[in-house]
């Protein structure tokens, strides 16, 4: 802008003076004038030109200069979905990757794409018999581990009032449960892979406990007050663990899941007489929505049963 405007006063000036000089040395001094003045306007359109092109090039650098910080957010986005940092976020691409064929995996209960794609699972209901059946242990810690542990969360979250879950309280009979105790923060998300209590306290306490494949049933339950674990992690390498106070009723009310056991299975005489009517509800209830299926009501023998039997039949006759 300062040019433009030096370079129309020095030019205008410049007129002026060679008319003063021209009155007196020729008669064509007076048409000379208009001539100079549009010199100095298109001078100074040149100068406006210039000044137009140096802003639109400085406008087009600034863009440029944003994009990369765009770009890094998108990333951040897809990172932070990819590892469930923020449920918020859009879903990640679905898993398309060829594993090593495991017939059955997740049993015959398990939603389609459950481990391959992010989903809020359906939570089964007493007496669905994913409760009671045996849960197989992880072979293969890869991606599908991850997206069965994210949508574990997310289904526990999308609850409302849920604070731990178990695979096969959505019909995955798997040996991987989750928790939170705090679920005001994902801080203390915790997952467990093929976990096993190694160590538990004597001493016993009861508090009230519910579940969520049991809606608005709640009863007594008396557990140890501390336990020692063995599980893994998501490369499969094992760990131990000593839990105790809330988290270790918390740990213990989920671990009963993964071997096909539900908290009315421990509940005491008069407790369970409380909720009877309610549990005899459920059970004409899956009746009538589940007619291709068998309630499961009580708790069914598995492998691991059969297995601690004879090693107890065994002891006994060595002795």
């Amino acid at each position: 802008a300062i040019q433009c405007v030096c370079g129309a006063m020095w030019i205008q000036r410049s007129s002026f003076s060679m008319a003063g000089f021209s009155a007196h040395h020729s008669c064509r001094a007076v048409p000379r004038r208009p001539i100079l003045a549009a010199v100095a306007v298109a001078f100074a359109l040149v100068c406006l030109f210039s000044l137009l092109e140096q802003c639109f090039t400085a406008g087009s650098s600034s863009s440029l200069t944003k994009s990369p910080a765009r770009a890094s957010s998108v990333q951040r986005r897809f990172l932070g979905d990819l590892f469930g940092d923020d449920s918020k976020q859009a879903p990640a691409a679905d898993d398309d990757t060829v594993y090593e064929d495991e017939p059955d995996r997740g049993g015959a209960y398990a939603p389609p794409g459950y481990d391959r794609k992010r989903m809020v699972y359906n939570v089964v209901r007493y007496p669905h018999p994913a409760l009671r059946e045996e849960n197989a242990e992880i072979k293969a810690f890869d991606r599908r581990l991850r997206t069965l542990a994210d949508n574990l969360f997310a289904t526990m979250y999308a609850t409302g009032d849920g604070i731990g879950l178990a695979a096969p309280q959505v019909g995955v009979n798997l040996r991987v449960m989750v928790y939170n105790s705090n679920p005001s923060t994902k801080d203390d998300e915790t997952v467990f892979v093929n976990p096993r209590i190694i160590r538990s306290s004597s001493e016993m306490n009861v508090e009230g406990e519910s579940c969520l494949s049991f809606p608005r049933i709640r009863g007594a339950v008396h557990r140890p007050m501390w336990v020692e674990v063995e599980a893994m992690d998501w490369e499969g390498n094992p760990f131990q663990r000593r839990i105790d106070g809330f988290e270790a009723r918390l740990f213990q009310h989920e671990y009963d899941h993964l071997d096909g056991i539900v908290f009315t299975d421990r509940l005491g005489e008069a407790s369970l007489a409380k909720v009877q009517g309610d549990l005899d509800f459920f059970i004409e209830d899956f009746k009538r929505s589940f007619t291709d299926l068998e309630p499961a009501v009580n708790r069914l023998e598995t492998s691991q049963d059969v297995a601690e039997e004879e090693t107890s039949e065994g002891g006994a006759d060595q002795e």
